[in-house]
Protein backbone atom coordinates (compact mmCIF):
# COMPACT_ATOMS: atom_id res chain seq x y z
CA UNK A 1 0.00 0.00 0.00
CA UNK A 2 1.28 3.47 -0.91
CA UNK A 3 1.89 5.82 2.02
CA UNK A 4 -0.21 8.99 1.95
CA UNK A 5 1.71 12.24 1.44
CA UNK A 6 2.29 14.15 4.69
CA UNK A 7 1.08 17.75 4.84
CA UNK A 8 2.65 20.88 6.34
CA UNK A 9 0.49 23.84 7.37
CA UNK A 10 1.39 27.44 8.21
CA UNK A 11 -1.51 28.96 10.14
CA UNK A 12 -2.48 32.33 11.62
CA UNK A 13 -4.64 32.18 14.76
CA UNK A 14 -6.36 34.85 16.81
CA UNK A 15 -6.90 35.05 20.54
CA UNK A 16 -10.15 37.03 20.84
CA UNK A 17 -11.16 37.75 24.43
CA UNK A 18 -14.23 39.65 25.65
CA UNK A 19 -15.27 39.75 29.32
CA UNK A 20 -12.95 36.83 30.24
CA UNK A 21 -14.47 34.70 27.47
CA UNK A 22 -12.46 33.27 24.58
CA UNK A 23 -13.89 32.88 21.09
CA UNK A 24 -13.26 29.35 19.80
CA UNK A 25 -13.95 27.56 16.54
CA UNK A 26 -15.36 24.06 16.31
CA UNK A 27 -15.40 21.84 13.25
CA UNK A 28 -18.80 20.13 13.36
CA UNK A 29 -18.42 16.45 14.23
CA UNK A 30 -15.03 16.80 15.92
CA UNK A 31 -14.34 16.61 19.67
CA UNK A 32 -12.02 19.61 19.96
CA UNK A 33 -11.98 23.36 19.51
CA UNK A 34 -9.30 25.67 18.12
CA UNK A 35 -8.66 29.37 17.72
CA UNK A 36 -10.19 31.28 14.79
CA UNK A 37 -7.90 31.71 11.80
CA UNK A 38 -6.52 29.58 9.03
CA UNK A 39 -3.97 28.84 6.35
CA UNK A 40 -1.47 31.38 5.09
CA UNK A 41 -1.64 31.74 1.31
CA UNK A 42 1.33 32.45 -0.94
CA UNK A 43 2.25 36.15 -1.19
CA UNK A 44 0.23 36.88 1.97
CA UNK A 45 1.56 38.03 5.34
CA UNK A 46 0.54 36.16 8.47
CA UNK A 47 -1.27 39.25 9.83
CA UNK A 48 -3.16 39.63 6.54
CA UNK A 49 -4.10 35.95 6.72
CA UNK A 50 -5.66 36.35 10.14
CA UNK A 51 -7.57 39.46 9.08
CA UNK A 52 -8.85 37.67 5.94
CA UNK A 53 -9.76 34.44 7.73
CA UNK A 54 -11.75 36.22 10.45
CA UNK A 55 -13.64 38.11 7.76
CA UNK A 56 -14.30 34.96 5.68
CA UNK A 57 -15.33 32.81 8.65
CA UNK A 58 -17.25 35.36 10.73
CA UNK A 59 -17.94 38.38 8.55
CA UNK A 60 -16.23 40.70 11.06
CA UNK A 61 -13.61 43.35 10.43
CA UNK A 62 -10.82 42.70 12.91
CA UNK A 63 -7.84 44.46 14.37
CA UNK A 64 -4.82 42.15 14.46
CA UNK A 65 -2.75 43.16 17.47
CA UNK A 66 0.41 41.95 19.18
CA UNK A 67 2.14 38.70 18.32
CA UNK A 68 1.89 36.21 21.18
CA UNK A 69 4.08 33.48 19.75
CA UNK A 70 3.99 30.18 17.92
CA UNK A 71 2.86 26.64 18.60
CA UNK A 72 4.20 23.76 16.54
CA UNK A 73 2.05 20.63 16.49
CA UNK A 74 1.50 17.32 14.75
CA UNK A 75 -1.44 14.98 14.33
CA UNK A 76 -2.80 12.24 12.08
CA UNK A 77 -6.08 12.56 10.22
CA UNK A 78 -7.43 9.65 8.18
CA UNK A 79 -3.94 8.10 8.09
CA UNK A 80 -2.25 11.28 6.85
CA UNK A 81 0.48 12.87 8.98
CA UNK A 82 0.01 16.63 9.46
CA UNK A 83 2.56 19.04 10.89
CA UNK A 84 1.68 22.67 11.54
CA UNK A 85 3.05 25.92 12.84
CA UNK A 86 0.44 28.21 14.39
CA UNK A 87 1.37 31.90 14.61
CA UNK A 88 -0.81 33.47 17.28
CA UNK A 89 -1.89 37.10 17.65
CA UNK A 90 -4.23 39.00 19.91
CA UNK A 91 -7.18 40.11 17.77
CA UNK A 92 -10.12 42.40 18.45
CA UNK A 93 -13.56 42.56 16.89
CA UNK A 94 -15.85 45.57 17.02
CA UNK A 95 -19.33 45.37 18.51
CA UNK A 96 -19.19 41.78 19.75
CA UNK A 97 -20.88 40.48 22.86
CA UNK A 98 -19.64 37.34 24.63
CA UNK A 99 -23.27 36.51 25.53
CA UNK A 100 -24.12 35.97 21.86
CA UNK A 101 -22.28 33.47 19.68
CA UNK A 102 -21.30 34.82 16.27
CA UNK A 103 -22.79 33.24 13.18
CA UNK A 104 -20.37 31.18 11.09
CA UNK A 105 -20.10 31.99 7.40
CA UNK A 106 -18.74 28.47 6.71
CA UNK A 107 -21.13 25.49 7.04
CA UNK A 108 -18.56 23.09 8.54
CA UNK A 109 -17.61 25.48 11.38
CA UNK A 110 -19.33 26.94 14.39
CA UNK A 111 -18.01 29.60 16.75
CA UNK A 112 -18.81 30.14 20.39
CA UNK A 113 -17.57 31.86 23.52
CA UNK A 114 -16.14 29.86 26.41
CA UNK A 115 -14.97 31.07 29.81
CA UNK A 116 -11.16 31.17 29.69
CA UNK A 117 -11.15 28.83 32.68
CA UNK A 118 -12.88 26.13 30.55
CA UNK A 119 -10.27 25.65 27.80
CA UNK A 120 -9.65 22.08 29.07
CA UNK A 121 -13.37 21.28 29.15
CA UNK A 122 -13.73 22.40 25.50
CA UNK A 123 -10.53 20.57 24.45
CA UNK A 124 -8.77 23.59 22.93
CA UNK A 125 -6.01 22.26 20.65
CA UNK A 126 -3.13 22.23 20.15
CA UNK A 127 -2.64 21.81 23.88
CA UNK A 128 0.14 24.45 24.26
CA UNK A 129 -2.37 27.12 23.14
CA UNK A 130 -3.94 26.87 26.60
CA UNK A 131 -0.65 27.73 28.33
CA UNK A 132 0.01 30.57 25.88
CA UNK A 133 -3.38 32.14 26.68
CA UNK A 134 -2.90 31.60 30.43
CA UNK A 135 0.51 33.34 30.22
CA UNK A 136 -1.04 36.24 28.33
CA UNK A 137 -3.84 36.61 30.89
CA UNK A 138 -1.27 36.64 33.73
CA UNK A 139 0.78 39.32 31.97
CA UNK A 140 3.76 37.03 31.39
CA UNK A 141 5.69 38.58 28.50
CA UNK A 142 6.26 36.68 25.28
CA UNK A 143 6.74 35.75 22.61
CA UNK A 144 5.88 32.20 23.54
CA UNK A 145 6.94 29.03 21.72
CA UNK A 146 6.14 25.40 22.33
CA UNK A 147 6.05 22.23 20.28
CA UNK A 148 4.17 18.96 20.56
CA UNK A 149 6.52 17.22 18.12
CA UNK A 150 7.83 14.01 19.55
CA UNK A 151 5.17 13.85 22.29
CA UNK A 152 2.94 10.79 22.48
Amino acid sequence: MQEKTPKYHVLARGVIIVDNHLLVAHCIGMDNTFLPGGHVEFHESIRTTLYREIYEELGFISEVGPYLGAVEAEHKDEGIYHQEINHVFIAKLENVDSRKNPESKESHLEFYWIPISEMDKHNLLPLPMRRMIEHYMKGIPGPYFESTLGES
